[in-house]
């Protein structure tokens, strides 16, 4: 890790760099209100006339159209990218060169490639580098979740189901409420994939990290089922069939095939000894199966789940670790890794083949 530190009464100077990607980066800005360790000083954004009242609302003392002028601003310490992902690593690159901290939108690049060249930077800078599809791993819930795991809870997983089935209109808005006919999520040159990768790089991370182990094989289907005006390179559709090292085998859904209001999301974990089944959307429950006490003394039981994110999320935790010296819960590696299996998805899909990672 870079030997940046806080100062004593000083909090990190932290920029973001795009609000293309609109909901992560007001979500920053947001969570930068309240943070212990940073504050924001520096905002970029191409549209101008969103940029300025966004800045002066927050009380941001720096906006400009220029991407990398806020990388380049010697305030900043803390780079938060929420660019597409076609202009991500020629700004991480800059940033990491620079001796910059970076939290990066997700998908952090385009190709494997152009993500084994950020790989490189960041790890000659020394810089710490956490993806934004990490973001259960510091999210109360996915760490109960972790914990149980280890604990032994279900004894020893075998099985896993993630289904998230959106709709297409967030990813057909370009600012909060704003419905256009197409993003830089819809435009293949600007992002890797289309309804499978934009939610599922999350599941993937989720799993990776739950289980500590890494994906060996990956196979699946990914077609356009519901819009048939996408790009002709990105789906609405995907299910991915993924086998873990250690054994497990994950089924992974994420659409853009939701109905109106319809949209669904639930996780299924199996063990040997037990089942967590968490069902946000219809239920509201989070049932659990095993080694928890039940009522009864055997079968299922139900609680809440944990609501709502921690506050400040990815980037309030990478502060605390920068000012701290504590290892963050995500690196460049897992970005890479992640990464890796959805594009072995998207090889898979295309071949009708499985592909070994």
């Amino acid at each position: 890790m870079s030997e940046t530190r806080q100062a004593a009464g000083n909090r990190l100077g932290v920029g973001i760099v795009g609000l293309d990607h609109w909901y992560a980066g007001i979500a920053a800005a947001d969570g930068l209100k309240a943070s212990s360790y940073g504050k924001l000083v520096a905002v970029a954004h191409r549209d101008e006339e969103r940029l300025r009242p966004f800045a002066a609302e927050r009380g941001i003392p720096f906006a400009t159209t220029d991407y990398t002028a806020v990388v380049r601003r010697d305030d900043v310490q803390v780079v938060v990218t929420a660019c597409p992902t076609s202009e991500n690593v020629a700004l991480c690159t800059e940033a990491a060169r620079l001796g910059k901290h970076i939290v990066s939108v997700k998908q952090f690049a385009m190709t494997l490639a152009d993500a084994e060249r950020l790989v490189a930077a960041v790890k000659e800078a020394g810089v710490v580098f956490y993806g934004l599809e990490a973001q259960q791993r510091v999210q109360a819930q996915g760490q109960r979740f972790k914990q149980w795991i280890g604990e032994g809870r279900i004894g020893s997983p075998i099985s896993a189901t993630v289904i998230q089935r959106a709709g297409l209109s967030g990813a057909q808005m370009d600012w909060p409420g704003h419905r256009v006919d197409r993003t830089w999520w819809l435009d293949p040159q600007q992002a890797p994939g289309g309804g499978w990768i934009d939610h599922a790089i999350y599941q993937v991370d989720f799993l990776r990290w739950l289980l500590d182990d890494e994906v060996v094989r990956v196979s699946g289907v990914a077609k356009t089922l519901a819009h048939p005006e996408l790009p002709k390179e990105l789906e609405d559709f995907g299910v991915a069939l993924i086998e873990f090292r250690k054994g497990m085998v994950a089924t992974v859904e994420v659409t853009w095939t939701a109905p109106t209001r319809g949209g669904l999301s639930q996780t299924q974990l199996v063990g040997t000894e037990g089942q967590i089944v968490l069902d946000p959307t219809i239920t509201g429950k989070l049932s659990l199966n095993g080694g928890f006490d039940s009522p009864t003394g055997q079968g299922w039981t139900s609680i809440a789940p944990i609501s709502g994110r921690t506050p400040g999320g990815a980037v309030e935790h990478v502060l605390e670790c920068i000012a701290t010296g504590k290892r963050p819960a995500a690196t460049i590696d897992d970005a890479r890794a992640n990464l890796a299996v959805c594009l072995a998805f998207y090889e898979a899909a295309r071949s009708g083949r499985a592909v070994s990672l």
